[in-house]
């Protein structure tokens, strides 16, 4: 039987993981007092102009590993890579479904906004609630507007998360990175050693 507290599922590229998904994970753990909260990076993300992403899937996963591995209530996943081919969360979530029967799917208000345009919304919105990052640049009216949108349409359920607003992104890290730039204020001292060792992102 399936018992215990809702586990968060953090879904994404993480190309590279950097503070704001660690920061993200922390707020909900706390405020929606989840069992844990698992990382799902994405084998191949359909939403994504470069599918492959520009480092390969176990630079990715283990770039992940070294970011949580202090917190026991973090843990990361290789589901999607064990489905290949497109990532699709509505998959992934029926797929854990199996195993939890209570869970909260992570993200940011960006992603939030554009839910009902993902592959089978109705799925993720069946299978987990939907925990929404709300940072002090986002529009609340939208949102709200959003949150009774999907409430009507798929039965929804939203939990926002109180954020501080991070202009932290993958792509100004990586960008940082081939111009030599340092990025040590912005992730985890393990996973600028991990990009330094395996030389990622500068070419």
């Amino acid at each position: 039987m399936k018992k215990g507290r809702a586990v968060g599922i953090l879904g994404g590229t993480f190309d590279p993981v950097h503070n704001a998904h660690i920061d993200l994970a922390k707020q909900a753990l706390e405020e929606l007092s989840l069992e844990k909260v698992i990382f799902m990076p994405a084998y191949i993300p359909p939403h994504k102009q470069n599918k492959y992403g520009t480092a390969d899937y176990f630079h990715r996963y283990n770039m992940v590993k070294c970011a949580i591995g202090h917190c026991s209530q973090f843990d990361v996943s290789q589901l999607e890579y064990e489905l290949q081919g497109n990532s699709y969360t509505a998959r992934t979530l029926t797929i854990l479904n199996e195993k939890y029967d209570d869970m909260v799917f992570i993200v940011g208000a960006d992603s939030y906004m554009a839910l009902d345009t993902w592959y089978h919304p109705e799925v993720i919105f069946s299978k987990a609630r939907i925990a929404c990052a709300v940072r002090d640049d986002v529009d609340l009216d939208a949102l709200s507007a959003k949150s009774d949108y999907f409430m009507t349409k798929y039965n929804g359920k939203t939990d926002l998360l109180h954020m501080g607003r991070q202009d932290i992104s993958s792509t100004m890290l990586r960008e940082m990175i081939l111009s030599g730039e340092d990025i040590s204020d912005f992730v985890p001292l393990e996973v600028r050693n991990y990009i330094d060792g395996h030389g990622l992102y500068r070419s």
